[in-house]
């Protein structure tokens, strides 16, 4: 009898029929417990011949209001496999992601001893944008950028108005207005400029230069920077005001006047000097005028001057006359005293303390 004999085929085993292919083992998504994400970026391992190379990162932002301190992991079968996969740490433990990550390795379910993959997760809070300030931080002049000044010319004052704020600096004396390049830096979303005072600010649109200009300050213009945050509803503007602190110049700074008779009425001299606006800006009364220096001294002003003004002020390089009047009746003798004058940017009063005096020395001489 002979007798045959062979294998079936259940003898016949696939030696790669239990190896377990990576791919499937990878994470596609990384819900939390209770908590939204506000985004979720996941950086797959890297898998070379189905050996894991690299772990893989999940970066997480959440919610500001969110507490990192016990956070923990939803997977579900929609993210993992899980009938054949498991995660570790797994749903029920819960983590604190305040000062550091942690590593969730891609497990076999059937001998969780055998790590798959390894994902490094990081959970940070949103950061909530902080609105500008919509401020001027910084605005000067830089002797290095213009040759005519010697030393930088920063900004001396802020006065502010609700949304509108006046930035004052201040130039030496014979400065050329019309060809200036500040250096500026500020805290907004937007930033746009006109030199055109009769623009709307919300019509102003030509954006700030992102590199260095020279600009022409020179009266009359303007140089107005609006600062927008539009998203927010939210402008406000700041008017750049560039002139000197001494901008009257007189010119004779001692003067006499011709000779008083006495006994007599008080005499007037009108226009024995004229005083001129050096600056940038209409230049309008301050206050009344002062007297230094009397010869002899005296509590009384035996002499006094006054300068005219145009009735809306006197613009850059128009002169006005500057007027004397000596008291009658004086003793014989000679009469001195200095006259010091006031005066003041048209509506800058921000500034008055600011603004120097102008003196004119004055000598008369009384005679019989």
């Amino acid at each position: 009898m002979t007798i045959l004999s062979g294998c079936s085929e259940d003898n016949n085993t696939n030696p790669n029929q239990n190896v377990i292919n990576l791919e499937d083992a990878k994470l596609s998504d990384f819900p939390l417990f209770s908590v939204t994400p506000v985004s979720i970026n996941i950086t797959q391992p890297t898998i070379v011949d189905n050996e894991e190379t690299s772990f893989g990162k999940i970066d997480i932002v959440v919610p500001n209001i969110v507490s990192l301190n016990g956070i923990a992991s939803s997977i579900t079968s929609d993210e993992l496999n899980l009938s054949r996969f498991d995660v570790l740490p797994g749903n029920s433990s819960t983590l604190n992601y305040e000062t550091q990550s942690h590593v969730h390795t891609i497990v076999n379910v059937l001998d969780k001893s055998k790590e798959l993959l390894h994902y490094t997760v990081n959970i940070e809070q949103e950061v909530i944008p902080t609105p500008s300030t919509l401020t001027v931080t910084d605005f000067k002049f830089e002797a290095s950028k213009n040759p005519q000044l010697s030393d930088d010319v920063v900004i001396e004052r802020r006065a502010n108005d609700v949304n509108r704020q006046d930035i004052y600096l201040f130039v030496p004396a014979g400065t050329d207005f019309s060809n200036l390049k500040p250096t500026a830096t500020f805290d907004a979303e937007e930033v746009f400029y006109t030199q055109d005072s009769s623009i709307p600010i919300v019509d102003v649109n030509t954006p700030y230069p992102t590199s260095e200009a020279s600009f022409d300050f020179a009266y009359p213009k303007s140089f107005i920077i609006v600062l927008r945050d539009d998203a927010n509803d939210r402008i406000k503007w700041v008017n750049v005001f560039v002139d000197v602190k001494n901008p009257v110049v007189i010119e004779n700074m001692d003067i006499s006047t011709p000779d008083v008779t006495t006994p007599g009425s008080s005499e007037y001299f009108t226009g024995i000097t004229t005083w001129k606006n050096i600056g940038n800006h209409k230049l309008v009364f301050q206050s009344a005028t002062t007297y230094e220096d009397k010869v002899p001294s005296s509590t009384v002003n035996f002499i006094t001057a006054d300068m005219k003004f145009l009735s809306s002020g006197l613009a850059p390089n128009e002169s006005a006359n500057i007027n004397v009047q000596v008291n009658g009746n004086l003793p014989v003798g000679e009469y001195k005293t200095t006259a010091v004058f006031y005066t003041k940017f048209a509506r800058h009063n921000a500034i008055d303390d600011l603004v120097e005096t102008a003196k004119l020395k004055i000598t008369a001489n009384v005679t019989n």
